[in-house]
Order: C-alpha cells, then structure tokens, then sequence
C-alpha cells in the first residue's frame, strides 16, 4: 500500500463500474489513503444477522477508523444505493489492499448528508470470521493435550519412569516415602502390564475381565478419502484407551489416560448442537500423535470436524513459544475472543499470557485421588471459567459496544468509540481455591510429552537416546521470574501450577514425609536444602536427581524427626525462595484457607465489617465454622479478604502450633502416632513428628512472621 502522500478525493468503483468520487477525510491516521485514489469495491462483506458492522470491527482491530468517506458535490445515484444497501443489510462493501481489507462501512449522519462511510482496516477474511462467531454468541478455546488433558506413555516411557522410580526407592530410607513411592510404582506397573498385553496380543484381561481390539477407521489427510485401520481397546470405567499411532509397528501402542470430566466439558462446548465455542488445539507434540490423541478425546469430530482438523491441531516445535496468532494463522479468529486451557503458563507469549487459564497439571500415577477429592473436579473448574468469560464478553458486547455504537454518527469523533471487550477482562477461576502459586516441585512427568513423543515413537531401537545419558547434564544457576536466581534447567518454559484438588490421604502422608513427586513435566527451582531432586522443562525431559548420592537425598530432604508444615499450609510444590521459601502471596491466601476448610470439612465465610479508616474504606472478617480467625481491610474488596485470609491464617497457625505443643508429650510416648491438623494419624514412620517444645517454639516464632510454619533444618 502506498503510504506518499494524502488525496481528498477519490473515485468509487464496483468491478469496472464508475460509481461516483468521494472525499477522504483523514482521521487519526493521517498517512492512510487510497492506492491511486481508487477505492475499487471487490466484494461485499456476509449479511449480519444481529451485529452492526461497525461493531465487529472494533471487536477486531486496535485502530479500526482509517478515514471517512463523504461527499462534497452532488451525488450520483449509485453511491446513494450503495450506502443504503450496505446499511439496511447489516454489510459493507470491502476494498481489497494486498493483504489486508478496507471495509466501507455505512453511517447515520445528523446532517442528512448521504452517502458517508467510515473506513476500517483489518487482516483479510478475518472479519467473516468473527461476524459468524459473534452472531452465534461463539468464541475460541485453545486446548494443550500433554498433562492437560491426557497422559499417555509407550512401553519404553513406562520403562523408564519405574527404572527412576525404583532407584529412588533403593537410595530411600524413610519408610514413608518409600510407601509413597512404592505405590506410585505399582500404578505404572499395571499400566505397563495392560500395554504390554495389548502391544503383544492385541487383548487386555483387567479385573477379569477380556477386551477385544475393535478396528476404527481413521482419516489421514483432510478430504477423508484416505483412512487407515487403528486397534482401540477403550476402558471407560478406568478412563483408560489403548491404541497404536502406527498400527502397522507394534512400538507404537500408547496407553492413554483421559482426565476426568471431560465428558462435562465437551459436552458445554457443544450443548444441544450449537457451539459456545471453536475449539483450538495447540501443542508440542508431534503431529501423528496429536491428531490421535484429539481423535481419542473426540472421537465423534462434534468439536473439531474432519476438514478442519490439519489446520486447528497447530503442533508447536519443542522450545518455541506457543502463540494465538499462530494458532490462528488461518485468521479465523481475533486473540482478543479467546481463551486458553492449559497447564503451564510460561510456554505461551507474554501478550497471550493473560488469556490462558491455567489448570494443574494432570497426575494420575503420582496423585490419582487429585481429581476426585474436590468438589469440582479441575475440568469442571475450567467449564465454570469458559461460562463465566462467554458469559461475561458477551455482556460486554451487547450492552456497551453495540449500544454505544448504535449511537454514533459520521459526524462524531472516531476517539469517541467504545473500548473493544477482551477474554482477558473475564478470564477469572471461579473457584478460589484454584490460584496460580508459581510454585514447581516434581522431577518426572507422569507420562510423555514434547519431545519425548517423537523419540519414543519414532526410534524404537535409539536406547542410548534415554533417561540414562542424560542423568549427568548439568544444572546451571538463571535468574527466576518470581524471585531471586535459583537452579534450574536451561529452558523458557516453567509451569507455574495451581493450587490443585484436595489430595487423598496416601499423597498427603507423602508430602508430609518430604516426599517429592516425580514431575509433570516442569522446570523445578532448586532451592538449598529444600528440594533434592530437578527436573527439565515439559518439552525438553530429562531426569535430574536419579544418579544423586544417599547422603545427598537425606541432606535435602526432611531431616529425620521434624515435622513439615501444617498440612494445610503446605505447597506441593517445592519453594523457589531459599530466603523466603515459606512466605504466602497475599493472591495465595484465600485459596488456602478455603483448602482448609475442605480438609477439616468447615465453613469459611467472609463478612463485610464497618471500615474504621477513611485510607481502607473495605473491612472483612473471616468466620471458621461461625468462629472469627481474622479481620482485614483494604482499599479493595479483594484486598480487604485478601489481607483477612493472611491474618487468619496466621491465626490458625498459632492454633495449630499450641495443640502440637500440648500433644508432644503424648506424641513422644506413642512414636507410631503423629499429629496433622489436630488429629493423631497412624504413620509407617518410626519417628516422633515432634522433637521437643523448644522445636515447636521456634516454629511458632517464624510463623507470625510469614504465615506459615517454616520448616526446620535438623542440626
């Protein structure tokens, strides 16, 4: 497009069709005109059904008013018909600009001088596009699949998983990790064993029962006339669906887990045949296996069909920056209409991060009570969350940017317009106990992803390409985005995680121990004394930690005969600040206390309360099971509860640390007791939780310090 210089007038052409001239008013760019002063209509735009032009176009661009368009001598008849068109019929007449569209858009004018067009500038076929979504009332949702919404391993990942898993246990002395660990091993032990039956047999006998494959046919390229024959053996009381990317080779057989809920999830997204949502995936796997993986978690193609399937499965390369924009290279969709699920955060760009709603990682070998213990499974979170954003945007839309729109003139000021809505502007958990704690703590994924795919389905002999060569790869200390410089592997991609479900009694007694899990997959911070084991990032796996001496794991662990935190206070994930490793974010506190409160089966309210400062005018007290724990005030009501749940917390804690105290002789005389909570669990470990009252003291110092108990070195 030509940017040299600015013409008042221009001629209007449809097709070869002289149509009448028109003057070009420049509005905030004042460089914009049209090439040759021709504005040559090349076709028009679909018919709106609902949405006035005007408003699609600032839903879809950041500066959409390039001029106006209106005319200073009399006016031939056709442009008076081609204003009157485009306006009744909810369409504009669009000038075609290499790669991008002018759409003339027809206005009302105050002083009856007709025909005037504003003009808008967006990426060519993008405006189709979002008309169609937003006359459904339809946005975007992008999905990851790898610990999203699936874990999958082959013969070889479950392999290597118990190969670390058992010299982990070799090296462990503490029988409660050791259970923790043992357990984990027995659930890839039987998985492995139901893949090894189906990648052998082509059957699976599970609790006595026997499935047969059943052959599925299964396009391979978008027109459909090319379909291979995949064996399934689906296990739908276990979530379980056993199929081969190649079913040719043997190899390639994978054991799928599909996270729970998800049914409930698509089912939303498509109620009743009609989309909420266009559903998007986006990840870093290779692109065989992906396309199955959605197969599996679709496989009636109701979310994504057929068509469309190479074009909406965007696989990323390992390392790079997912992006919307790449995932919407087809510009069938404008960032600002949609939302992301996935489980890390830091994988996506930064202008895109606000957008993603982030869910824990999904861990059914590590924690399988995770997704059951809550109330709400993760899933069901995440169908709250895209209600809440479509519910929300639209509002937005129909409310304030059609209205005010409706309200505008030729003549008015194009800086007058309403600001466009955002996902972003509603993309908010509507379950307080699911916030973003940054926190990383596990060395191993629970299946494969990234690359790790790839190598294990593409080269089934290349064993010297496994976790044993890579065990000695150095940590190298980077400076961390939450805080001061910590180890950690050298890849972009962390995964901040939320405050998950409430786990079951097994993983609790684990982290209780100073069990550390075996990962999701994610860039873990190596604070001294904290954590003994790192892992690398989602898309570039390796196991840190295995080869780590006995006297190292003891070092960096719980020492023997401390007790963690209060249970309830305590992160699944290792702290990524040494100094300040126990200290809660003021954003974690309501989503801890409202965990606590599931734990002991009690009711946390929050009671607005008269402010007594003109500086705080918000005031909240926080009731447990009816009984005050704390009072906050800020000058927000989010602030206020916020400042509230810290103090309560604190609150609790002293509560917490006086009951240990009264208990610790009682403690010491039944070593196979200890306390949690208030209440005496039976342990595996032959320690007391509590050394002596002077311990307990010093916890207690430090936690009206940072709001929870801190856990002590044993010197």
């Amino acid at each position: 497009m030509s940017r040299l210089g600015f013409n008042n007038k221009s001629v209007v052409y449809h097709g070869e069709a002289c149509l009448g001239e028109l003057d070009v008013i420049p509005t905030a760019d004042k460089t914009f005109h049209f090439p040759n002063n021709e504005i040559r209509i090349h076709h028009f735009s679909q018919l709106s059904e609902r949405c006035p032009p005007l408003s699609v176009l600032l839903a879809i661009s950041s500066l959409p008013v390039r001029c106006k368009l209106e005319s200073s001598s009399p006016v031939k008849q056709p442009l008076l018909d081609l204003h009157a068109a485009c306006f009744y019929e909810l369409k504009t007449a669009v000038v075609v600009i290499g790669d991008e569209e002018v759409h003339l858009v027809a206005m009302p004018s105050k002083l009856k001088r007709f025909p005037c067009f504003w003009c808008c500038l967006v990426p060519s076929r993008l405006y189709n596009a979002c008309l169609g979504m937003l006359n459904m009332r339809c946005l975007s949702i992008v999905f990851d699949l790898d610990e999203t919404l699936i874990v999958a391993n082959t013969m070889r990942s479950f392999e290597d998983r118990i190969e670390v898993l058992t010299g982990w246990i070799g090296q462990e002395s503490d029988p409660v990790r050791v259970s923790g660990m043992t357990s984990e091993l027995k659930r890839y032990v039987e998985d492995r064993a139901l893949l090894k039956q189906y990648a052998e047999n082509d059957v699976v006998t599970d609790s006595g029962q026997t499935y047969n494959v059943k052959l599925e046919d299964v396009p391979v390229n978008a027109a459909g006339n090319e379909r291979v024959q995949r064996p399934v053996i689906r296990l739908p009381e276990k979530n379980v669906v056993l199929t081969r990317i190649n079913p040719e080779i043997r190899d390639t057989s994978v054991l799928v887990r599909l996270r729970p809920a998800w049914e409930d999830l698509r089912s939303y997204l498509i109620a009743k045949g009609r989309k909420r949502f266009e559903v998007f995936v986006c990840t870093m796997a290779e692109r065989d296996y992906a396309l199955e993986m959605w197969r599996l978690l679709d496989p009636g193609a109701h979310l994504i069909g057929p068509k469309q399937l190479l074009t909406r499965v965007v696989c990323v390369k390992s390392g790079a920056r997912k992006s919307l924009l790449n995932v919407f290279q087809d510009r069938n969709c404008h960032p600002r209409m949609a939302m992301v699920i996935d489980d890390r955060l830091k994988v996506w760009e930064e202008k895109d991060q606000p957008r993603v709603h982030v869910v824990p990682a999904f861990t059914p070998y590590y924690a399988p009570q995770a997704e059951t213990a809550s109330a709400v499974p993760v899933l069901c979170v995440a169908r709250n969350v895209a209600c809440n954003v479509r519910g929300g945007f639209f509002k937005e839309f129909d409310e304030n940017l059609i209205r005010r729109v409706s309200e505008h003139f030729h003549e008015d000021e194009v800086l007058n317009l309403p600001p466009a809505p955002d996902v972003c502007n509603y993309l908010m958990s509507e379950d307080a106990s699911f916030v973003p704690n940054g926190n990383t703590s596990a060395p191993m994924a629970d299946g494969m992803n990234g690359p790790e795919v790839t190598q294990r389905l593409n080269q089934q002999d290349a064993r010297n390409v496994d976790l044993k060569s890579e065990r000695s790869q150095p940590l190298v200390p980077t400076a961390s985005i939450y805080g001061p410089p910590s180890f950690r592997s050298m890849m972009p991609s962390d995964k901040p995680s939320l405050l998950g479900p409430i786990q079951g009694p097994e993983i609790a007694s684990r982290q209780r121990a100073g069990y550390h899990p075996l990962s999701h997959g994610i860039a873990s911070s190596f604070s001294a004394g904290i954590q003994p084991l790192i892992s690398e990032p989602k898309n570039d796996e390796v196991f840190h930690g295995y080869g780590l001496q006995k006297k190292n794991l003891q070092q960096a662990g719980q020492p023997s005969g401390v007790p963690h935190n209060p249970p309830f206070l305590n992160n699944k994930r290792g702290p990524t600040d040494s100094g300040n490793s126990n200290l809660l974010q003021p954003s974690l506190s309501v989503g801890v206390l409202q965990e606590i409160g599931q734990r002991c089966g009690s009711k946390v309210e929050y009671r607005s309360i008269l402010s007594s400062s003109r500086d705080w005018p918000f005031s909240y007290e926080v009731l447990f099971t009816g009984e005050k724990v704390g009072v906050g005030m800020g000058k927000t009501r989010k602030d206020a509860q916020q400042q509230a749940a810290e103090n309560a917390l604190r609150s609790l804690a002293d509560k917490y640390v006086a009951h240990v105290i009264s208990q610790s002789e009682t403690v010491k005389k039944d070593p196979d007791n200890e306390v949690e909570n208030g209440f005496l669990w039976e342990s595996d470990a032959d320690e007391s939780p509590v050394k002596d009252a002077s311990e307990v003291a010093e916890m207690r110092r430090s936690s009206n310090s940072t709001g929870q108990l801190v856990q002590k070195s044993n010197h």
